[in-house]
């Protein structure tokens, strides 16, 4: 920027070897002072432009700043009446009244299941928002929902089976009886079915318009697993404790990574 002062009675124009004093009408007879004055009042009013653009765009910003502090208020409030309005109907409030239908000897397996899936669901819900937050699509955020909210049939299983075991609704030998698919050897005739977990002979009695036989009841053996996938499967039942258990979000993700690859072995094994 090119600063020249100028007085109202006389002025000085630079060359390349002395200054040039011009005096009264000179000023404005002179063509380069002429155009000092005209640029320089130029400058002046797109100064003065600015500065008053830059007033208003300040101005509408407070105001847009405003109305977005109204409208959250306005939102907030509307969210915390719904709440209220609704708060009965939450998923645990709903589970609650689901819940204190059942015997309170139940109650509590119950809740246990509640946890760990509302667990799985929480984490998922904060793994999509991430992704969302970071600029992610919404196909990448639902993808990173499901890897942590999906729960396989084999995970589903131990947790069932752990709180069973946990509640004192069974044992872990009775338990050994079902195969990886939660099921237990099936058989046509109920006369021919096995006794589990019996510890002594059971007779059963078989009985026809001509006569009645008694039937000794097999005792069935525990499945037998590799200890590979019992070893797995101790492991998973530790992270699930873990799991539910944490409030840390970082490693409760963790847990889910190693949950699946211990699953994926698992079901590798089971299929061999």
């Amino acid at each position: 920027m090119i600063t020249v002062s100028i007085s109202s009675s006389q002025s000085y124009a630079e060359t390349d070897a002395k200054f040039t004093k011009s005096e009264g009408n000179n000023i404005e007879n002179n063509p380069i002072t002429k155009n000092i004055l005209k640029n320089i009042e130029i400058a002046r009013k797109e100064f003065a432009a600015i500065k008053e653009k830059e007033k208003k765009e300040d101005e509408y910003q407070k105001h847009i700043n405003e109305q977005r502090k109204v409208a959250q208020a306005s939102l907030d409030e509307a969210v915390s009446r719904m709440s209220e309005t609704y708060e009965e109907f939450t998923p645990r409030n709903a589970f609650a009244r689901y819940v204190s239908g059942f015997n309170a000897t139940h109650q509590g397996i119950y809740w246990d299941q509640f946890e760990y899936l509302n667990a799985k669901i929480t984490l998922a819900k904060d793994a999509r928002d991430t992704v969302l937050k970071n600029g992610g699509t919404y196909f990448d955020a639902m993808k990173e929902y499901s890897m942590y909210a999906k729960m396989t049939k084999v995970e589903m299983l131990n947790v069932i089976k752990d709180l069973n075991v946990k509640h004192n609704f069974t044992d872990r030998k009775t338990q050994s009886y079902f195969d990886v698919n939660g099921k237990l050897p099936r058989v046509e005739n109920d006369l021919n079915a096995p006794c589990y977990n019996c510890e002594s002979n059971i007779t059963k009695v078989k009985v026809t318009v001509t006569e009645t036989s008694p039937i000794t009841a097999e005792k069935l053996k525990p499945i037998s697993q590799s200890d590979q996938i019992v070893n797995l499967k101790n492991k998973i039942s530790a992270i699930q404790n873990d799991f539910v258990n944490s409030k840390n979000i970082i490693e409760q993700k963790k847990m889910v990574h190693d949950m699946n690859n211990i699953l994926k072995q698992i079901q590798e094994l089971s299929n061999s």
